[in-house]
């Protein structure tokens, strides 16, 4: 009988030990499931976080130039951040908040650049064909026509006595 208590003694040591490494088991798999969980918690808040960061980085860097255009957009500048960090553009946040409150009349965009159609600042001017008149050619042209004068029809003095 002494040996049927050791048997029935080895077997509940053997079940109780089974049943041990069962327990450590199960607890190992609780505490990396929630260890999982919580770096997916963590990672999550970490992005929007970043998001967050990034859009108000954003929104310094642009807002300079909108409150340049529109000089009454600095009054309102936490408004514009809320609108900013819902997703809008800084240019439409700005206009959106003063367009609210009633501020945007005010403002007169300036009036454009006209290019010139000559493409620089030099005068050019379009011969329309025939001769131009003495006070109009440059000392170049001047020398150039009594040039051709002097070539083609015999010299400067055979005009001159025909003239008189």
């Amino acid at each position: 009988m002494a040996d049927e208590v050791e048997v029935l003694d080895e077997n509940i040591n053997n079940e109780n030990k089974v049943e041990k490494r069962i327990k450590d088991l199960s607890e190992k798999v609780k505490l990396t499931a929630h260890e999982r969980d919580e770096l997916q918690t963590l990672k999550t808040e970490l992005e929007g976080k970043v998001t967050t960061t990034e859009k108000e980085r954003d929104f310094y860097k642009d807002f300079s130039a909108s409150s340049a255009r529109y000089p009454q957009a600095t009054e309102y500048q936490d408004q514009i951040k809320e609108k900013v960090m819902q997703g809008y553009t800084v240019d439409d946040a700005v206009v959106a908040v003063l367009a609210k409150e009633n501020k945007l009349s005010n403002y007169t965009p300036p009036a454009p650049k006209q290019a010139s159609p000559a493409g620089g600042s030099a005068t050019n001017n379009i011969s329309q064909g025939g001769e131009k008149s003495l006070k109009d050619m440059s000392r170049e042209e001047k020398r150039a026509a009594l040039q051709e004068i002097e070539d083609s029809e015999g010299g400067l003095s055979n005009i001159l006595r025909r003239s008189m």
